[in-house]
């Protein structure tokens, strides 16, 4: 017994054990190939439909699953970008979940960011679990992610609500290659003699389908949205240098000042001097260390005098000893304990600390307010807002509303969105219509796709992929963590990768390395503001139609199989190609050039497309880059 729902979109056809293949015209583009649930940690397949009825736009099914006794129901409602899929289990089941295949040849991308970052996503096995924005998971989930995929057939799959902890398994069998699950909602707590309610494990996913991946991703951004506004013209133009990567915690006002100084010194382009940790005097104080800070205001002064925006890093822990966490507990302006009612102390890499409770609006408006006055009193442009992901959210605090621990990363970048121009954040679940510049997770300085310079890009595409537009690419050079320090190649060839992306960050200062790493570095921070007229225009098609700004070669070649496995290798708009050297050592690469005609930028030789460049030059000064002719 197999039923078929047939629309001018698609099909989608379910067959006798409730497996699902999706296709258009007479290409299948997607294969649900298990449907499972899961109890106390075992998962049992459906085996078979025992009951289906179909109308013009639905269909609807019960499935036995492989432990007696246990049905699930399923349902598909056609949509005029695709199909509305649900699973629904009995309350007694924990989880319900698909596999999907990945078909020959297939290329699949999304998810959002890792530490080990594949581009396309298809190429290693991983694992997220949850599948929540985290602060470097063990299982190398990070910061800014969406149930979201697309694959090269122009399918994509979207988990539409947040109806509990989703799972996430990409795995080596191409035939269960990507795994969804997910598990019925946290219980609200209770009493014995007041029992929860029961919990429904549901799986409600959106298949979308384009004629091709760039279709699939302007369908998907139909439900997550895209950004109205962009942030400040100068944050594309000019680097903005930190303080953090540098000095670490040790940042004091004469040392700002003197970076400052040294920056007009060896004449680098400037938008923002960024106070990193730690200028205040406790976490959460919201004001400055006195000692380290005598004369916050006057700083600030020298420093727009000098040509520099100042923002401040903040975080949204307060820590018991500040001297807002007192009136911020009387008041109930942090996340509580359920049973206490007390402020819940959150682990964090500064120690502990409550959280500001987002989600409450009289919360929001106490935060902003003594933040605003830091902005009074001496003159402060913004604030690059840190951390908000799930893993600080205590599992028992009390909900000042229904709240998923991956809601609290939503609400934290929507106040920021809401409030502040000269801003960032790094964190996102759903926060894809926020035009504030998401920041790549924190890099090791480092060459590759761990967390390196390579990942740097390959985060960057699939952020854009998943409808986060802005990237703001952490520092360059890496932060220096644990004894890694970039040696000057690396601080080059990260320079020159960032030179053509959305926006700069400095930290490390380039001169420390000798006159010809400073001199190629400043070459490239120049680059930068040459470039400002293509992101302009990147810019606006963003803000017409969310596309991105740093666009995978296949974007503008979809008919080229060639181009969907290039994860070194990306577009600036339409017009430029840039294929940085991400590995030590390399004075030259290989570089594919989609059809067409390419310019070299540099020696403005011309080269036909569709065809590879073997061993092109690239020596240590120099950034292959390519504009489009005509």
């Amino acid at each position: 017994m197999a039923l078929a729902l047939d629309t001018w979109r698609g099909k989608i056809e379910i067959a006798e054990n409730g497996t699902l293949v999706v296709a258009r015209g007479d290409e299948v583009v997607l294969k649900l190939t298990r449907v499972f649930v899961e109890y106390y940690g075992v998962r049992f397949p459906t085996l078979r439909v025992v009951a289906m009825q179909r109308d013009d736009t639905s269909l609807r099914a019960t499935l036995h699953t492989a432990r007696p006794g246990l049905s699930i129901t399923f349902q598909a409602c056609a949509k005029a970008d695709g199909f509305q899929l649900e699973w629904s289990a009995p309350p007694t089941i924990h989880g319900v979940g698909v596999n999907i295949s990945k078909l020959p040849g297939e290329f699949w991308y999304g998810m959002g960011e890792r530490i080990i970052q594949t581009f396309p996503l298809s190429t290693m096995p991983a694992r997220s679990d949850p599948f929540d924005p985290m602060d470097h998971a063990n299982d190398g989930t990070l910061n800014i992610v969406t149930p979201l995929w697309l694959n090269r057939a122009g399918a994509g799959v979207f988990v539409t609500d947040d109806t509990g902890e989703l799972a996430i398994a990409l795995k080596e069998r191409d035939d269960e290659w990507l795994e969804i699950l997910q598990r019925a909602p946290e219980p609200p707590p209770s009493t014995l003699y007041e029992p929860p309610p029961p919990a429904i494990a549901r799986l409600p996913l959106r298949v979308l389908l384009g004629e091709n991946i760039r279709a699939a991703h302007q369908l998907a951004l139909t439900h997550l949205g895209r950004p109205k506004t962009a942030p400040p013209r100068e944050l594309f133009e000019r680097p903005i240098w930190t303080t953090w990567a540098r000095f670490k915690m040790d940042i004091t006002q004469t040392q700002t000042l003197q970076f400052a100084d040294e920056i007009i010194a060896h004449e680098y382009p400037r938008s923002v001097m960024e106070i990193d940790d730690r200028w205040q005097s406790a976490y959460g104080d919201l004001d400055f260390d006195a000692q380290k800070f005598p004369d916050p205001g006057a700083m600030v002064k020298q420093l727009h005098a000098r040509g520099f925006r100042v923002t401040l890093w903040v975080p949204p822990f307060i820590q018991r000893e500040s001297k807002l966490f007192a009136p911020a507990a009387q008041k109930g302006f942090l996340l509580t304990h359920f049973d206490t009612g007390e402020p819940v102390l959150t682990r964090w890499w500064q120690g502990f600390g409550a959280l500001v409770d987002v989600f409450n609006p009289d919360a929001r408006a106490w935060w902003l307010a003594h933040l605003q006055r830091l902005q009074i009193l001496y003159g402060i442009d913004g604030f690059k807002f840190d951390a908000g992901e799930s893993n600080f959210i205590p599992r028992d605090v009390r909900r000042s509303e229904a709240m998923l621990r991956q809601r609290y990363a939503d609400a934290y970048v929507a106040f920021v969105a809401q409030n502040f121009e000269w801003t960032e954040v790094r964190c996102g679940w759903r926060s894809q219509a926020r035009g504030v510049f998401f920041r790549e997770w924190d890099k090791w300085s480092r060459w590759g796709i761990d967390n390196g310079l390579h990942s740097l890009l390959t985060q960057a595409l699939t952020l854009g992929l998943i409808g986060y537009p802005f990237v703001l690419p952490d520092m360059i050079g890496g932060n220096a963590y644990n004894g890694e320090a970039p040696d000057a190649e690396l601080m080059i060839r990260w320079t020159q990768l960032t030179a053509a992306l959305p926006s700069m960050q400095f930290s490390i200062a380039p001169w420390d390395f000798g006159k010809a790493t400073d001199a190629i570095c400043k070459r490239y921070a120049q680059l930068h503001e040459t470039l400002a007229p293509v992101f302009q225009e990147c810019i606006a098609e963003t803000l017409r139609d969310g596309t991105p700004m740093v666009r995978p070669l296949f974007w503008h070649a979809l008919d080229d199989a060639r181009t969907y496995a290039i994860d070194d290798e990306f577009l600036l708009g339409e017009k430029l190609l840039v294929a940085p050297v991400v590995k030590p050592g390399q004075t030259a690469r290989d570089i594919y050039l989609p059809q067409g005609t390419w310019r070299d930028y540099w020696n403005r030789t011309e080269y036909n497309g569709a065809q590879e460049l073997k061993n092109y030059p690239a020596p240590l000064d120099t950034l292959p880059l390519f504009e489009r002719v005509g």
